[in-house]
């Protein structure tokens, strides 16, 4: 038996349903004329390149602006807003703290304890219909009797059961039961505990470990025994033979990893979940359910070929957090699947939090795993993350920036039309009466007019124009004299703007 009490390593203890994860579906493109009425191409070079503008000529340095774009999101060219990477990164963290503060793990340890519970409470009820039976029964005396020892018997057997779930398991593996009913409920246990516990490890072949053969079985323990040693080949610097592997055993593995990486990175984060979630246990919770884990591994023996399996993808995988822990801290609790579930989704919180956090460029969101940022996130943060990863690409291949040894430098296109940016900026903020050529499309209080009037406003100079006031105020009375002026009707005439260079 194989226990690391020091840093609380029990890999074989791993409940939990099957997460299936999307695989990324080819992408799939319609056509047709354009009307109009589509939304347009979100993101050009040129716009893009106006967005940035100002994080440029404040840092004076393109990887900066990249960073700080990313950061904070941006605008495309519809109006819409790009998601920055802050504001997802408080949206994970906001999940993360929902969950620890929502659930415990308690309802690990008590979904096993109530299941045990009643199966003994089944059985109990058809102990004391047996002895019903023998009191009330006339006829053989000597029978009576033995139904009443037997069922006085059995009842003193399930009160001597121990407190642990371990010992509770053990004792009634080797129970005879009265009732076929609690039998069936309790071999049905066993073979669901069986099953969740290696579905971490091997994901589908679990569905069918109940139902295999002796020959099946021994044939599981093979492939382990191959793959350990695969393993060991790579620690020595020897290439397995990953292919030859696949056409032995393939069949365990429906979703046909590729390379021998693929597979191994997949049970080693599974493992390393299930790891996660004892550390996150209290001790007490953590003894009972190795104890029941060692418990039913030996009657599988596989115990050995899973410890050195977990060993060996713990020296292979050391940053998957084999330590990670959680304070849970809620009152909902949560059964073995549930608790693995969510043991998985606050990895794959914490693994995007921790790539979010690294990215420097936009090629690093590459990384991103787009269907898993869509299930935490939702649909616009994914778009937001898929967009966000071509900025560089898009500047790049209109010539605007350049990536010299790993870094990102302005092209001589791209200063100039900073420069002319800066300029047109500036040129459109300047006073009316400072230096320089201004074309001008307002009218003011000049010399020259502009043979057009307007309604007087306060402050306009008083160069009214007589017949068209005068025109007002007899449209305004109706006609009739004295013809009597009212503020209204004034209207003065136009003048050109004089502007000084």
């Amino acid at each position: 038996m194989h226990r690391r009490w020091g840093r609380h390593y029990i890999p074989i203890m791993v409940f939990s349903r099957r997460r299936h994860r999307r695989r990324r579906e080819p992408a799939h493109f319609t056509y047709s004329r354009w009307d109009g009425t589509q939304t347009g191409f979100d993101l050009d070079a040129d716009h893009l390149f106006g967005e940035m503008a100002d994080e440029l000529l404040y840092h004076g340095d393109v990887n900066s602006a990249l960073r700080q774009m990313m950061q904070n999101g941006l605008m495309d060219r519809d109006g819409r807003d790009m998601e920055g990477i802050r504001d997802m990164m408080q949206r994970l963290r906001d999940r993360r703290r929902e969950i620890l503060e929502d659930h415990n793990l308690g309802g690990v340890y008590d979904d096993i304890a109530d299941s045990l519970r009643d199966v003994v409470e089944t059985e109990r009820k058809a102990l004391d219909d047996l002895a019903q039976r023998g009191d009330g029964e006339a006829g053989d005396d000597r029978q009576q009797q033995l139904q009443s020892d037997t069922a006085a018997m059995k009842n003193m057997e399930l009160d001597m059961l121990p407190p642990d779930l371990a010992g509770q398991v053990k004792g009634l593996q080797n129970y005879d039961f009265e009732s076929p009913e609690a039998r069936e409920r309790f071999e049905e246990l066993m073979d669901q505990l069986r099953e969740q516990l290696m579905q971490q490890q091997l994901d589908q072949i679990a569905e069918g470990i109940n139902d295999m053969s002796p020959e099946d079985m021994q044939r599981l323990k093979d492939m382990m025994a191959e793959l350990n040693q695969m393993l060991e080949q790579r620690a020595n610097g020897q290439e397995p033979d990953f292919e030859g592997f696949m056409e032995r055993y393939g069949d365990f593995f429906p979703e046909n990893p590729q390379t021998l990486d693929e597979l191994l990175e997949v049970m080693a984060q599974r493992m390393a979940q299930a790891q996660q979630m004892l550390n996150s246990m209290t001790p007490e919770q953590r003894q009972q359910l190795q104890e029941l884990s060692n418990q039913l591994m030996e009657d599988m023996d596989l115990n050995f070929q899973m410890q050195q399996l977990a060993d060996n993808l713990r020296e292979q995988f050391p940053q998957m957090g084999w330590g990670q822990s959680y304070d849970f801290q809620g009152m909902d609790p949560l059964d073995m699947p549930q608790a693995m579930d969510m043991m998985g989704e606050l990895g794959d919180i914490d693994q995007l939090d921790n790539l979010l956090r690294g990215a420097t460029n936009p090629g690093a969101l590459a990384e991103v795993d787009i269907d898993r940022a869509r299930e935490l996130l939702g649909d616009e943060s994914a778009e937001s993350l898929e967009r966000m990863a071509e900025l560089a690409k898009l500047l790049e291949e209109q010539g605007l920036i350049e990536n010299k040894e790993g870094k990102y430098e302005l092209t001589p296109r791209a200063i100039r039309k900073i420069g002319n940016g800066a300029l047109d900026e500036l040129f459109k903020r300047m006073s009316a009466d400072t230096l320089g050529k201004h074309q001008l499309e307002q009218t003011g209080a000049g010399h020259e007019r502009d043979f057009d009037t307007k309604p007087y406003e306060d402050g306009d100079r008083f160069n009214l124009h007589l017949e068209k006031t005068l025109r007002n105020a007899v449209a305004r009375t109706g006609g009739g004299t004295p013809v009597r002026l009212h503020p209204d009707d004034f209207e003065i005439e136009r003048t050109e703007q004089l502007v000084r260079s």
